[in-house]
């Protein structure tokens, strides 16, 4: 396996972070941990998940305790979309993000089904966002981007 960029590493922190700042108690921010997928394991760059670490002390996260997937696109740009992409639509993942470092942008994903998801949006660097499970929560697409 290729060792991350700094880039990469600076984008996963700052969106970790993020994330645990403003949804604190109320989730799990897990970094490059496993999950359980229907009929495989994946390990997602971030994965927000619901609380409490001793809840996953026998287990990994399973599709209904997964608020949100983030990967972190540095040059994986069209696997994270496409092929990650089909196999968390396929696993009923709700909202998966695509970070893409290179085009600061994130790809957001939602709706799955079989075939992927219906719903995909690329907002620029300016936009804000949300998660689908906490709405009233926003923020800038920027603030997992180094300057």
């Amino acid at each position: 396996m290729k060792t991350p960029g700094t880039g990469y590493a600076t984008a996963i922190t700052l969106a970790q972070k993020l994330l645990e700042q403003l949804l604190g108690d109320l989730v799990l921010v897990r970094v490059q941990l496993p999950i359980q997928l229907d009929n495989s394991m994946a390990k997602p760059a971030i994965a927000v998940v619901m609380p409490d670490v001793l809840r996953y002390t026998d287990r990994h996260p399973i599709p209904s305790e997964i608020f949100l997937l983030i990967e972190i696109a540095d040059n994986t740009l069209k696997n994270d979309c496409e092929t990650q992409g089909q196999i968390y639509a396929r696993s009923t993942i709700e909202d998966y993000w695509v970070l893409d470092i290179n085009g600061r942008q994130l790809h957001v994903f939602r709706e799955p089904s079989d075939d992927g998801y219906v719903s995909q949006m690329i907002l620029s660097e300016d936009s804000t966002v949300a998660l689908s499970a906490f709405s009233s929560c926003t923020f800038c697409v920027r603030e997992m981007l180094q300057p």
